[in-house]
C-alpha cells in the first residue's frame, strides 16, 4: 500500500495526461533493456571465446592422416561460429552507440543533436530483442560445436543457454517488443507524413510502386556491395512500413485491432526487425568507416561485411520476390559469405581476446587447458583444476 500511494503521488506530479504518465512511467523500462542487451553481449563474448578457444586447440584428422590439425581448421566450424562472432561485435558496436544517446538523453540539460524520445524507445527496444535472440544462437550453436565437453556444466554452456531465456522476455518479450517498434515508427511516419510537401509525397509514393530493377540500381546485386546492401536495407524497411501502413489506414480501432493481432502480425514482425537491423547497420558503418581506427578498419569492415550478408541471407526470400537481388546474386552470396568467413576464421582467436574476459572469467577448462583438466579424475568439479592451473 505505502509503494502504491508512492507511486501515485510521483506520478500524480507528472503533467498531461494518463498516457503521459504511463509513458514517463515506461521510459524506467528503458534503462533495464539496454543493461539486458548488455547482459545478453556479455554471455554471447563468453560462449563465443570459449568455443573458439577449444576448437583452435582440439586436434583432429588433418592432411596426414594423423590428430594434427584443429578443427578451427574445418570450414564446418567457421561457418557455424564466425557469423555468431561478426554478429557480436556488430552488435556490440550498436549497442554502444545507444547507450551514448540514451545517457545524453536523460541527462537535464540535453543538446539538440539528441535524437527524439520516440527514437530512444525504438532503438532500446530493438536493441534488447536483436541481441537477446542472438545469445539464444550463441549460446547453443557454440555448445554443439564443442561436441561432449559441451556438456559439461564446468564449461559455461548450460548457464548461458538458460539465461538465454531471460534475455528473449525480461524486460518485455522480444516480439512484442517488435510490435512496440513498430508502432512508434507508424506514428512518427504519420507525423511526419502529414508534414510532407506534395513533391515529397509523390516520391514516397514512386518509390512505392517502383520495380526492384530500379531499387537496385539495375545491379544483379553483389555480397561486396556495401553500399548496394545499405540501400536495399533502406528501401526494404520503407516498404514494408508503407505496406503496414496502407492497411491500417482507414481502419477504427476494433478493425485495426484485428488486423494488427489477428492477420498482419507476419508484417509488423518483418517490418520491425527490418528497421533493427537497418538501425544496426547504419550505427556501425558511422563508428567503422568514419570513426575506427585505421589500424583496426579492415577487419571491422570484414565483419560489418559478413554481418550484411547474413541479413540478405536471412531473408532472402523476400529480396528475390521483389527482385531487389537476382538469382544470380541470391548464388553469388554464398562465396562471397565462404570467402569473408575464411578471412576472418585467422584472425578468431585475437577478436576473441579483444572482449577483454580474462581467465578466471572464462573459467571453462576447455578454453584454458582442457588436457590438465582430463588429466586426472576430476569428476567434474573445478576446485582442483583452479589450483593446478593458477
Amino acid at each position: 500500500k505505502q509503494w502504491y500511494q508512492r507511486r501515485v503521488a510521483i506520478t500524480a506530479g507528472i503533467d498531461g495526461s494518463n498516457r503521459a504518465r504511463f509513458l514517463k512511467v515506461a521510459d524506467q523500462l528503458l534503462s533495464g533493456r539496454i543493461c539486458i542487451a548488455s547482459m545478453s553481449q556479455g554471455a554471447s563474448k563468453a560462449c563465443l571465446a570459449i568455443a573458439l578457444r577449444y576448437s583452435a586447440t582440439r586436434l583432429t584428422v588433418g592432411p596426414s592422416g594423423k590428430s594434427d590439425f584443429p578443427i578451427l581448421g574445418y570450414q564446418l566450424q567457421q561457418r557455424a561460429l564466425m557469423p555468431l562472432l561478426a554478429k557480436t561485435y556488430i552488435y556490440d558496436i550498436a549497442l554502444k552507440s545507444i547507450q551514448s544517446m540514451y545517457a545524453k538523453y536523460s541527462l537535464p540539460g540535453r543538446d539538440v543533436y539528441t535524437v527524439s524520445h520516440r527514437e530512444i524507445v525504438m532503438m532500446c527496444c530493438a536493441i534488447k530483442a536483436i541481441t537477446g535472440w542472438h545469445i539464444n544462437e550463441a549460446a547453443t550453436i557454440s555448445r554443439e560445436r564443442c561436441g561432449g565437453q559441451g556438456y559439461l556444466a564446468a564449461n559455461r554452456f548450460g548457464p548461458a543457454i538458460a539465461g538465454s531465456h531471460s534475455s528473449m522476455t525480461a524486460e518485455g518479450d522480444n516480439s512484442v517488443l517488435m510490435q512496440k517498434v513498430a508502432t512508434e515508427y507508424l506514428a512518427d511516419l504519420s507525423t511526419k507524413l502529414r508534414k510532407s510537401t506534395p513533391i515529397a509525397l509523390a516520391g514516397l509514393m514512386f518509390n512505392a510502386h517502383a520495380p526492384g530493377l530500379y531499387h537496385r540500381g539495375g545491379k544483379a546485386g553483389s555480397g561486396r556491395d556495401i553500399s548496394y546492401i545499405r540501400n536495399i536495407l533502406r528501401i526494404r524497411e520503407q516498404l514494408l512500413f508503407l505496406e503496414l501502413a496502407k492497411k491500417i489506414k482507414d481502419c477504427d480501432r476494433k478493425e485495426r485491432f484485428a488486423l494488427w493481432a489477428e492477420q498482419e502480425q507476419d508484417l509488423v514482425q518483418h517490418a520491425a526487425r527490418a528497421y533493427s537491423e537497418k538501425l544496426i547497420s547504419d550505427l556501425c558503418y558511422e563508428k567503422i568507416y568514419e570513426r575506427a581506427d585505421v589500424e583496426l578498419q579492415p577487419i571491422l569492415k570484414k565483419l560489418y561485411n559478413l554481418y550484411l550478408i547474413t541479413v540478405l541471407q536471412d531473408d532472402i526470400g523476400y529480396f528475390i520476390s521483389n527482385n531487389f537481388i537476382t538469382r544470380k546474386g541470391a548464388k553469388a552470396l554464398k562465396k562471397d559469405f565462404n570467402e569473408l568467413v575464411a578471412e576472418i576464421a585467422p584472425h578468431s582467436l585475437n577478436l576473441a581476446n579483444g572482449f577483454g574476459i580474462t581467465e578466471e572469467m572464462l573459467s571453462a577448462p576447455i578454453a584454458r587447458d582442457w588436457v590438465t583438466f582430463n588429466s586426472y579424475d576430476n569428476a567434474g568439479e573445478m576446485k582442483e583444476f583452479e589450483d593446478r592451473v593458477r
